[in-house]
């Protein structure tokens, strides 16, 4: 296990996971009075133009979105979709209520991350898992849930975060360290990351931060090591670890356009785990999914927001 406790935290949310065919799905919501409208039929593209998805609406209410590959059931709500309005438009989808809308009123094509309204590039398009690829990395079937209720809140950053997997030993809070980092110096201020840590792998950045954190960190121990590092390298800055309305603050932080650092913890697949937060998409309460880099080399994955203990930012 890579992330210690010092704050247990009991948090309890009802979500129900499983994947359905579409064919016995409508056989299933036909049975319930409500129907698939196939001429509704929107075609969703993944970052290399390719179609990942489809759109339907249902009668009466309601919207279904399902995988291109094996039609299996990625998100359904009894409640209509408002994002998906125009049928002849260019949508590109990223996962569950992660939508893109070309914008082709201007000469050069813009991006258009649908919840936010903000403009991001066609790379920074979290890529969904196809086919078999899902079944290996384990993404889709871990958390990919049914949003049964009206969505009250998403964001995302709007780029890409570095794909730093360097781990040999425990240091998952370092390398979660290094990918928040890595992303202030792109897209802040080229001061938080000196040259003499740069590297493609963020092995340097990484050793640099286990010199101050160590390994196995918690809460204290990472955020910390965060300090000591940004004194040195840059200025001191406050950092935050918060274990206590987690959700607030990782919406706040997201809303700045920044990435910050998740725990997670009794994940069936990560266990005690740092990771970082690039986006999220809340149901009510604060709780549904986050988006994540998992620190081992993966982006776009969904996590249960039931899964998560708290979080450390550098504001």
């Amino acid at each position: 296990m890579f992330k210690k406790h010092v704050f247990i935290s009991f948090l309890m949310i009802f979500i129900l996971l499983f994947s359905i065919n579409i064919t016995a799905f409508a056989n299933k919501i036909i049975e319930q009075n409500t129907s698939v409208d196939y001429s509704s039929e929107i075609k969703l593209y993944d970052s290399n133009e390719n179609v990942i998805a489809y759109y339907y609406e249902l009668n009466p209410t309601g919207y279904v979105i399902v995988n291109a590959d094996n039609n299996e059931m990625i998100e359904y709500s009894e409640y209509n979709n408002k994002y998906f309005s125009e049928k002849d438009a260019h949508y590109y989808y990223g996962g569950p209520l992660m939508y893109y809308k070309a914008d082709m009123t201007r000469q050069v094509r813009r991006i258009i991350q649908l919840q936010s309204q903000k403009e991001v590039s066609i790379e920074d398009i979290t890529p969904l898992m196809r086919g078999s690829e899902a079944d290996v990395i384990g993404t889709l079937n871990i958390d990919n849930f049914l949003i049964r209720t009206r969505a009250v809140g998403s964001d995302s950053i709007p780029h890409s975060t570095a794909r730093y997997s360097y781990n040999p030993d425990g240091r998952c809070g370092a390398v979660a360290g290094a990918i928040v980092l890595n992303y202030y110096d792109r897209y802040k201020s080229q001061s938080y990351v000196p040259s003499s840590l740069e590297s493609s792998d963020g092995v340097s950045l990484i050793n640099a931060l286990v010199q101050r954190m160590g390994l196995g960190t918690n809460y204290t121990q990472l955020k910390n090591g965060l300090s000591l590092y940004l004194k040195q390298y840059y200025k001191p800055t406050t950092v935050t670890a918060t274990t206590y309305s987690w959700g607030e603050r990782v919406k706040k932080i997201i809303g700045k356009d920044y990435p910050c650092i998740l725990g997670l913890t009794s994940h069936p697949k990560y266990g005690e785990h740092w990771v970082v937060v690039t986006g999220y998409n809340f149901t009510s309460n604060n709780t549904g999914t986050y988006t994540i880099n998992d620190g081992w080399g993966n982006t776009g994955v969904y996590i249960n927001s039931s899964y998560t203990d708290g979080c450390v930012d550098i504001g």
